[in-house]
Formats: structure tokens, C-alpha cells, sequence
């Protein structure tokens, strides 16, 4: 049986790991991005990934690699800085390109998997919300990852849109130097935060596009988060105890100007037949800490 075509745009980190994931004798992998010696400077593994120069806000550089032949596209975008420009290009604008190529294609994949993020819910009562629950952003970033998301649910091709929660991981450790150097949200009101690791985020992907290959039916939207919402400040004492700090180390306190607080729901990803390898921040962060 002939390789299934796979073309990740915006294939940074969470790109690259899923083209490791995936299996070398059923698929080829290209990673598209605006500059691929950079990802090849970093060792993003030549042998696995077909690195390609593209500019996705660009449907003749889309049209240049897709009229190759694709099987399935996969956009993993990020914004090179926090601005309104910078999320409008990242995320509206390749979406209105990638909608039109796909369009223009003679065969189109079989799969589209858009890469967006549980931002789009700026909701901050603390409430239960899963897919059916009304995004309500309260920010340029998740207005722009809503926008985005309408367009490419717009395609003419089977398309799966997937809000992970925060992603972390190894090269995704953020909130541990955050709690070396003794910071922390206020313990009161808590603010619940919404995590996933990067394993599973990857295996996710990989399980939608391996299930769809077999027949599985997938739903247009899923969240991407483990089993266990949770304070931050109660997430960050843990770590710090874990670390072997003191209760006294969390000293200073960080309080964001807008108090998003919510918990997400992960029971459709759980229903789609995914195990998870780190159910809860507690499996996810020990073995972190105990490859760190």
C-alpha cells in the first residue's frame, strides 16, 4: 500500500513530535514553515521530517506543495508575537488561504486537522464547559482562534478542529521556572487552569488521524485537555513541594489583570476511544521532574 501524503504547516514543536509519532511505513512527512533551517539548526530530525520553505498566508505557496499530493493537512500555527496583527496573521489569515487551496485541488485530502486553543472560552465563573458550551472570548487572541476556526469549518474537505489547554512537557517549562523563582497566582479566589501534556496532545492528533483511516467517525471539534482542572496556586504548591521547597518559598504573588477560571471538559476525546498517558498534572509533572 502506497505512503498517505501528510503536510503539517507551521510545523514547529508540537508538529515535529507528531511526525515522529507517526508511522514511517504508512505515511510521509512534510513540515512546511517560513524557515526550515531554523528547524534543521535545531536537530528537528531531517530523516523524519520533509522540511519545506512556505509561507502559509500565501495560497501560491500553499498551492506549490499541496499540488504534490496530500492525504491529510495538518496546521499547527503560532504567532511570532502577542499583538493583534501578529494572531490575525498567524491563525485568520492562513485559514482563508488554506480554505482556498484546499478548494482549488482536484483531489482534495481526506482530513484537515486545525490546531487552535482553549482560549477561545474566556468565560471566568469557574463553570464546567465542553464543546456545546458558547466560546465566549474575552481577548484578541481567542477572538482571532474563534475567527480562524469558522473559516477552516468552512472547508470542502472532512475538517477536525482540536482547543488543546496548555500544553507542557519537555521544553515546556514555563510554570517551573515560574515556581523556582518562588512566584504564584493568589491562592484566593482560585483560578482554575487547564493542562495537557505534550505526549498527549500528540497521541490525540495521531489517534483522530489513525481512527479516521479506519473509519472511526470524528466530531468537527474536540477539547484537548487531561482529567483534572485545578488552582493554579494549588498546581504550583505542588510543584514546589515535589521540587523539595518549602511551603515559604511561593512569596510573591502574581495576579494577571483579567481572572480566567474555568474547567474543561475532556469526556468527547475520552468518548473517541483515546487513552490517556497523563491523566492528571500530578503524572504529567513527576515524570517532568524526574527527566529534568
Amino acid at each position: 500500500m502506497a505512503k498517505e501524503k501528510v503536510w503539517i504547516f507551521g510545523c514547529g514543536d508540537l508538529g515535529t513530535r507528531l511526525a515522529l509519532k507517526l508511522d514511517r511505513k504508512a505515511y510521509d512527512v512534510f513540515g512546511v514553515r517560513r524557515n526550515p533551517l531554523q528547524a534543521l539548526a535545531r536537530k528537528r530530525r531531517a530523516d523524519v521530517v520533509n522540511w519545506r520553505r512556505g509561507d502559509a498566508t500565501k495560497t501560491e505557496d500553499i498551492h506549490r506543495h499541496l499540488s504534490q499530493g496530500a492525504d491529510i493537512v495538518i496546521a499547527t500555527f503560532t504567532p511570532g508575537a502577542s499583538t493583534p496583527q501578529a494572531y490575525q496573521r498567524a491563525y485568520v489569515e492562513t485559514a482563508t488561504c488554506l480554505r482556498q487551496s484546499l478548494a482549488d485541488m482536484e483531489k482534495p485530502p481526506r482530513l484537515l486537522l486545525w490546531v487552535s486553543s482553549t482560549r477561545v472560552y474566556g468565560q471566568s465563573g469557574d463553570q464546567w464547559l465542553d464543546e456545546r458550551s458558547q466560546p465566549m472570548p474575552s481577548s484578541f487572541q481567542g477572538e482571532a482562534l474563534l475567527a480562524a476556526e469558522k473559516i477552516v469549518q468552512q472547508s470542502v474537505v472532512e475538517t477536525c478542529v482540536v482547543r488543546f489547554a496548555g500544553i507542557y512537557g519537555p521544553g515546556r517549562d514555563r510554570l517551573l521556572s515560574q515556581v523556582r523563582a518562588g512566584r504564584c497566582a493568589p491562592p484566593s479566589p482560585p483560578q482554575f487552569s487547564n493542562r495537557i501534556h505534550v505526549d498527549d496532545a500528540v497521541g490525540f492528533l495521531t489517534h483522530l488521524i489513525e481512527g479516521q483511516k479506519k473509519g472511526m467517525p470524528l466530531e468537527k471539534l474536540y477539547i484537548g485537555a487531561d482529567c483534572t482542572p485545578v488552582p493554579m496556586y494549588e498546581l504550583q504548591s505542588w510543584l514546589a513541594k515535589s521540587m523539595g521547597y518549602t511551603s515559604a518559598h511561593l512569596r510573591e504573588e502574581v495576579a494577571t489583570s483579567e481572572r480566567r477560571s474555568k474547567k474543561l471538559s475532556n469526556k468527547r476525546m475520552l468518548d473517541s476511544g483515546y487513552d490517556m498517558l497523563y491523566p492528571d498534572y500530578r503524572a504529567g509533572y513527576r515524570t517532568l521532574l524526574e527527566n529534568d
